[in-house]
C-alpha cells in the first residue's frame, strides 16, 4: 500500500529518507534508526565524545556506534576531528548543528516537500491545523 511519503522527493539529509519515515514511531526515530537517534541524542546532551564514550553511554557495541557514526558524518548531521593523545590517534564526535537546527530542517523540507506535491490543498490542511493548535 502506497503513502503519501512514497510520492514525495525531499532533498533532505541522505539520512532523512521520506520514503521510509515510520510515523508510529516517537521522535527521531520516525527519520533516523533507533541506533542513529540513541547517538545523536546523547551527542547533544553530552557535548563532543569518543567511539567509546558513546559505547558507554548508549549501551551500542563499538562496532555498530563506530559504523553509524561514520554515516552520520558523511551525512553532515555529525563532525568528526582527530586527537593524538599520547601517541595514540582518537577521534572525537560533536553534533554538527543543534536538536533544535536538526528538526527545523526536517519539518521545514517535508512541508516544503507536501506544498510542492499538493499545492493549495497542502496549505488549507495546514491552516485547519494550526487552527486546531
Amino acid at each position: 500500500m502506497s503513502t503519501i511519503f512514497n510520492i514525495i522527493y525531499v532533498n533532505c539529509k541522505p539520512m532523512v529518507k521520506l520514503d521510509q519515515i515510520n510515523i508510529s514511531n516517537d521522535g527521531l526515530t520516525k527519520f533516523f534508526s533507533p541506533i542513529e537517534a540513541a547517538i545523536l541524542r546523547a551527542l547533544w546532551s553530552g557535548g563532543e565524545m569518543t567511539t567509546s564514550e558513546l559505547t558507554e553511554k548508549t549501551n551500542i557495541p563499538l562496532t555498530s556506534v563506530a559504523g553509524t557514526l561514520d554515516r552520520l558524518v558523511k551525512a553532515g548531521y555529525t563532525t568528526r576531528r582527530m586527537e593524538n593523545v599520547n601517541g595514540r590517534v582518537r577521534y572525537v564526535y560533536e553534533p554538527a548543528f543543534s536538536e533544535e537546527e536538526a528538526a527545523t530542517e526536517i519539518t521545514t523540507k517535508i512541508l516544503d516537500s507536501l506544498v510542492d506535491a499538493f499545492g493549495p490543498l497542502a496549505r488549507e490542511n495546514f491552516s485547519k491545523y494550526s487552527d486546531k493548535k
